[in-house]
């Protein structure tokens, strides 16, 4: 047993767990995108109904209840906005996270090569040695 394995695999677990942090991260922020997209299209459906009824007429009452409406929609805009910006951030840190532990396992990835190589040549030569010391026997007048 290698004395990397332990940390390939807690370094494995940590990309994983990272991976999924970052997929719920993603997650969200696809999610926040779609509500920003489904309040623009609200808005602008209801830009074109207050325009309609703004051209066969309306009072002054109604003209108010819509443009308080309008205001309403355009404060949910601003802060769906908001939410994607931080969704957007969030999804960042994830990834740098997500990337830092993957350079991490590969750095132990990296490390377990060079100590397996180092093995094999030690075991290469105590091979050679024997085979010389064996042959040097065999040669050997006694």
């Amino acid at each position: 047993m290698s004395k990397f394995e332990l940390l390939l695999r807690l370094a494995g677990d940590r990309v994983d767990a990272a991976a999924e942090r970052m997929r719920k991260a993603q997650q969200q922020q696809l999610q926040a995108q779609q509500t920003l997209q489904q309040l623009d299209s609200f808005i602008a459906d209801y830009q074109q109904q207050m325009l309609h009824k703004g051209q066969v007429g309306m009072s002054v009452t109604q003209w108010a209840d819509y443009r308080l409406f309008m205001q309403k929609l355009d404060d949910a805009r601003a802060q769906q906005q908001q939410e994607l910006e931080r969704s957007l951030q969030r999804f960042a840190v994830e990834k740098q996270g997500w990337l830092q532990e993957r350079r991490k396992l590969k750095s132990y990835e990296v490390l377990q090569k060079r100590e397996q190589k180092r093995a094999d040549l030690a075991q290469k030569r105590r091979e050679q040695k024997t085979l010389d010391e064996f042959s040097a026997r065999l040669k050997k007048p006694d």
